[in-house]
């Protein structure tokens, strides 16, 4: 996926001072386009597909638009992401976001798909993805962990609704005092854009990889990822015939910093393009994703979509989003993932069950349906005006 997604139209007006003025047609729902042109992590690819669902569903009626504080080019990947960019005197993060938007949208209601969203702003719809900074703050710098811990009770009890990605990370974000139960939706991420993207059929070759030759994980060094558990399991003894790739995430030092010992053998990728990750998942025999926590994990239900079988944690949201499609494993035991990926990586009969029931298991989960999904739980706010 491309990191430019929208194309500048003319920019609002600003007085003296500095501040946007609101248009005299203003839009009765804007969504926050603070994260265009930002580089796309996970948060970032979701909120743009859901953005550009919302805006294809709410359309002229409802005077839908996305707004920027700056400008950059259309990726026609997402037709209905040209944003409107409408600058502040605050600059184009953080200060822009919850200093000049509530007054750009002023009137309107305010869709933020990226975790946070401006306290001053409260007819407003904030979608908070996970309870990762409350569950696990060592992996978070000290100040953006302490940010997040006071920023999103604020902005969960301003905002008329929050939607979040699965039940499990509803129940952590009400755990947390973020908001209570009857005001968090949940909204399940669609996860096919991996089959929008043609693979690169260089990556394996430039790897020196094989199909069917290796086992995949994605890296991070995060301790809640849990890499090290799969290092582990095959650090002794590797898996007869395969070998490890970590697809993106930093190089073999980093995680050797952060006390974990790679396997011999093991290839460190660095970043890979979608269509390089959309190969590694079809070409890999086995995906393993051993999170401690995730609020939905969207790593696996790729690799269901290309017909790789899974083995997963049995944490957090992956039981909820994985069903039946991945064979769930205990991520704090480590002989138990020795044995699930030998098991996957040697039974044939056991290896093509997962992948039709994980093929099954991600068709329920795309895009259209997220789609509907988010505009059922938002058509009534337009309808109902702002909450006193």
């Amino acid at each position: 996926m491309s990191s430019t997604l929208t194309t500048p139209s003319v920019s609002r007006s600003a007085p003296r001072d500095g501040r946007p003025e609101a248009p005299a047609n203003a839009a009765r729902l804007v969504i926050n386009g603070k994260f265009l042109g930002a580089g796309l992590n996970g948060v970032h690819r979701t909120a743009a597909h859901y953005a550009d669902a919302l805006i294809a569903r709410a359309g002229a009626a409802h005077g839908a638009e996305i707004v920027a504080p700056r400008a950059v080019p259309h990726d026609p990947a997402f037709p209905h992401l040209r944003a409107r960019v409408a600058p502040g005197a605050f600059g184009t993060g953080q200060g822009w976001e919850m200093l000049s938007l509530p007054r750009i949208a002023r009137g309107a209601l305010l869709v933020n798909f990226c975790n946070l969203g401006p306290v001053l702003h409260g007819n407003s719809v904030v979608m908070i993805h996970d309870a990762q900074t409350f569950l696990f703050p060592e992996d978070f710098t000290g100040r953006q962990a302490a940010a997040y811990r006071a920023l999103l009770p604020l902005i969960g009890r301003r905002a008329r609704r929050v939607l979040t990605v699965s039940d499990f990370a509803r129940r952590s974000l009400a755990d947390h005092g973020v908001a209570p139960p009857g005001r968090i939706d949940v909204v399940r991420n669609g996860t096919d854009h991996i089959l929008r993207v043609a693979p690169d059929p260089d990556i394996l070759p430039r790897l020196g990889l094989s199909a069917g030759g290796y086992l995949l994980v994605i890296g991070s060094t995060k301790g809640y990822k849990n890499v090290g558990r799969v290092f582990d399991a095959l650090r002794d003894a590797p898996v007869p015939g395969l070998r490890l790739v970590v697809a993106g995430g930093p190089a073999a030092d980093a995680y050797r910093r952060a006390g974990m010992t790679p396997p011999p053998g093991a290839i460190f990728t660095g970043f890979v393009s979608d269509g390089a990750l959309r190969a590694l998942y079809a070409g890999a025999r086995l995906f393993a994703f051993p999170s401690r926590t995730e609020g939905f994990g969207l790593p696996p239900v790729e690799a269901m979509h290309c017909g790789t079988p899974v083995v997963a944690a049995s944490a957090g949201a992956m039981p909820e989003i994985c069903g039946d499609g991945a064979l769930l494993i205990d991520p704090e035991d480590t002989g138990a993932w020795r044995d699930a990926l030998v098991r996957v990586a040697e039974d044939e009969a056991l290896a093509a069950d997962l992948r039709r029931r994980g093929a099954a298991r991600a068709a329920g989960l795309g895009w259209r349906a997220a789609g509907d999904r988010l505009w059922s739980v938002l058509a009534p706010l337009l309808d109902t005006g702002a909450r006193p």
